[in-house]
């Protein structure tokens, strides 16, 4: 009897259910409010202590805080708790590989540098985007 039970686990279809895309752009808003909140904090941090706007004459600085918050919030977030940022805890989803398994943290790297890619958010609209292309992942509901 116990053979029997275990074949028809064996036997069952693990299904995958892919995020939809309204879980996606939530994840997308919640997350990129958390980016920017991050590099607003250590912006009033910085300006406090060095006695002026620290981005006051320097464009290019505040692209690279925002870029390397980006591939730091991402890459932390997603290797540290499986797959999941804060927007993905919110809307119970999670990032996994093709073949359902979890990421790495090598794929959560992966898929941060992907996301600084110009016009790379824009690459949603078609349904699959480019940093889970590229990266061979997926956002699945939980």
């Amino acid at each position: 009897m116990e053979t029997q039970d275990l074949l028809q686990e064996i036997e069952q279809e693990i299904v995958i259910e892919h995020a939809t895309v309204g879980q996606r752009f939530a994840n997308y808003l919640i997350d990129i409010l958390c980016v920017y909140a991050i590099v607003i904090v250590f912006g009033i941090i910085g300006s406090v202590r060095s006695g002026s706007n620290i981005f006051q004459d320097s464009t290019l600085l505040v692209y690279a805080c925002l870029y390397s918050t980006v591939i730091i919030y991402y890459t932390i977030t997603e290797g540290l708790l499986k797959g999941r940022t804060l927007g993905k805890l919110i809307t119970r989803t999670r990032v996994v590989k093709e073949d359902g398994s979890s990421i790495t943290f090598g794929d959560a790297l992966k898929r941060s540098f992907s996301r600084i890619v110009p016009f790379e958010v824009f690459s949603a609209f078609g349904g699959h985007p480019w940093h889970d292309r590229w990266t061979q992942t997926y956002v699945v509901k939980k």
